[in-house]
């Protein structure tokens, strides 16, 4: 696609562009050179090409009094207020088909920075066999655009173009990339287009058309999205993940936070310039209010725009059966979480415009029942659901192994698309407390934040002094995987019961998913459930007993069945033991 953001490199030069409508005048900066003055375009976009200048040299920006780095920078010679780094493309093409199809996706999110010792994308890589190795067959990465400090969750980045210098180079993240591919693993990345950190994001300076005053998101203003120069600014980002990096896919976090009138234009602009690039790109959404029309597919069953959305309802419910905390988006004491835990197998949503009986204030959403299960992706936990805790620890810190291995037999065995966090495959405790690296007083500033945040936002009760101080770099070695625990005897045991469950996913699902879906129903009996999906290859059937009591249901099953916990037969009378599963085809 044609570009207009960052620099663009010639044989001979490079020209610098900037989109800044309202400034009087803009001067770029080349490290020891003097000053020159951009000239003014159509758009509100200033540029000059510069002769002699080309890759490796440094450059920033001036207007308005303010100096800045390159909103679009490709690269950054140290920090995101500091000089950006002029680079061209790689000059190698980004794969045209995926390395797998949708259907057979294991996703494993990844925080690079907490993943390894050494926090880079050179660790990684070299650790990528073990991810292989246990069963996944794609890894999400948690944002690595861009951040202040030198560590972060990811989610208040300011420069979306720029890999972290804490991660690495460019070149790392590709052959990062360019490895998991050999290895037969897709790459997928976290994106934020919804707003920008506030320490050194310097738009508001000197572009604050890139807002919309009259929007705002609990992190920062809305962005305005009813300007073709703002969406396009998103667009491009989407497209050099997907092309210049060889991306697999990426997950647009929160687009419930676009706030702006023009946010269903910008999606669908978005889905468009994502698949122009690559057509069979992943392209997931996170979206509370389950808006089942942004997942429709077509008649050969390709999706329209997203192919999938972070499902949140399945989360809910599954976390809230199997720990019985009610928190984390399921408060409401009167549901029946049985039933909804029904619904989330066999719709993929709860709340999705449908839902009956007592409303918990929260109802939302479209039917989304003729989609089909792999427009869901379905999880445990993730980033959010351990972090966001006062605690920050996993399930397997509060819950013990049988009821764990229940949510990940349901999890897996259940033809939605699963996504674990990493580690979760070995039963790994590591807690996953937020953090970042700021100086004061914004340290501070975000501090206060968090408890708010805490309180208004996740609805739980927090004293002060309770949460790790999230600038302590104590708080981020506490979010740092233990890869020498993983060879300690309990984790090995769970690590086998979890590849055990990959195969049996291979063997039971991936044979119908790769047919047409048509159809799935249900019944209730007692505490137990039974599930059926059917594809055009044949149909798969989960029971299930979420409790911790006995279940007794009637329905017929095959000796060879995939089972977690314990049954016995009695007559015609099937007897499922607390927390147990059982799958089978046919």
């Amino acid at each position: 696609m044609t570009t207009r953001f960052g620099p663009l490199l010639d044989a001979t030069g490079t020209t610098f562009r900037l989109w800044a409508p309202g400034v009087a005048g803009v001067e770029l900066q080349v490290h020891g050179e003097a000053p020159l003055a951009l000239e003014q375009h159509e758009g509100g976009f200033w540029q000059r090409r510069v002769e002699g200048v080309g890759a490796g040299a440094l450059y920033r920006f001036g207007a308005g009094g303010t100096v800045f780095p390159d909103p679009a920078s490709r690269q950054q010679a140290d920090d995101a207020d500091g000089w950006s780094v002029v680079r061209g493309p790689f000059g190698r093409p980004p794969r045209r088909r995926p390395v797998r199809p949708w259907h057979e996706t294991i996703l494993c999110e990844v925080h690079v920075g907490a993943a390894t010792p050494e926090g880079t994308f050179a660790a990684l890589t070299r650790r990528l066999e073990h991810f292989r190795d246990a069963g996944y067959t794609g890894l999400e990465l948690m944002p690595v655009n861009d951040f202040p400090g030198r560590r972060n969750w990811g989610y208040d980045g300011t420069l979306i173009f720029a890999p972290d210098t804490a991660y690495g180079t460019p070149e790392e993240l590709r052959a990062l990339v360019d490895r998991a591919h050999e290895l037969g693993l897709s790459i997928l990345l976290d994106v934020v287009y919804n707003h920008f950190g506030a320490l050194h994001n310097f738009l508001p300076a000197y572009a604050p058309e890139f807002f919309d005053a009259a929007e705002s998101t609990p992190w920062g203003p809305g962005l305005a999205f009813d300007r073709p120069q703002v969406r396009a600014f998103f667009e491009e980002n989407a497209a050099c993940w997907l092309g210049e990096y060889d991306m697999d896919g990426l997950r647009f976090d929160a687009v419930h936070e676009m706030k702006s009138e023009a946010h269903d234009l910008f999606l669908g602009e978005l889905a468009k310039a994502a698949r122009a690039v690559k057509p069979d790109a992943a392209l997931v959404i996170e979206n509370v209010n389950n808006k089942a029309h942004w997942l429709t597919r077509r008649e050969d069953g390709r999706p329209v725009d997203f192919t999938a959305q972070w499902n949140d309802d399945f989360h809910h419910v599954l976390n809230f059966v199997v720990t019985g905390e009610p928190r984390a988006g399921y408060e409401d004491e009167s549901r029946d979480a049985v039933a909804d835990l029904e619904k989330a197998l066999a719709d993929g949503f709860v709340h999705d415009g449908e839902a009956e009986g007592p409303s918990d204030g929260r109802t939302r959403g479209e039917p989304a029942s003729r989609l089909p299960m792999e427009a869901f992706i379905a999880y445990g936990q993730n980033h959010d659901q351990i972090g966001n805790r006062v605690d920050a620890r996993r399930v397997v810190a509060r819950v013990d192994a049988c009821r764990l291995d229940f949510m990940h037999f349901v999890t897996l065995l259940n033809p939605q698309i699963p996504l674990l966090f990493m580690g979760e495959e070995a039963h790994l405790r590591t807690g996953f407390p937020f953090f970042f690296d700021l100086p004061e007083p914004v340290a501070s500033e975000k501090r206060a934040d968090r408890y708010r945040q805490m309180r208004e936002m996740f609805k739980q009760e927090v004293a002060a002094g309770e949460l790790p101080d999230p600038n302590d770099p104590a708080t981020f070695m506490l979010a740092k995987l233990d890869w020498q625990a993983l060879a300690e005897a309990p984790h090995q045991d769970a690590l086998a019961r979890f590849r055990a469950l990959v195969a049996q996913r291979r063997a039971l699902v991936w044979p119908l998913t790769a047919s047409p879906y048509r159809d799935a129903w249900s019944a209730r009996q007692g505490d137990g459930i039974i599930v059926t999906w059917a594809y055009a290859a044949g149909a798969l059937t989960m029971a299930l007993n979420p409790t911790g009591g006995v279940a007794r249901m009637r329905f017929r099953a095959p000796e060879e069945v995939a089972v977690t916990g314990h049954f016995r037969r009695r007559g015609e009378e099937m007897v499922l033991g607390p927390w147990t599963a059982m799958a089978w085809r046919g």
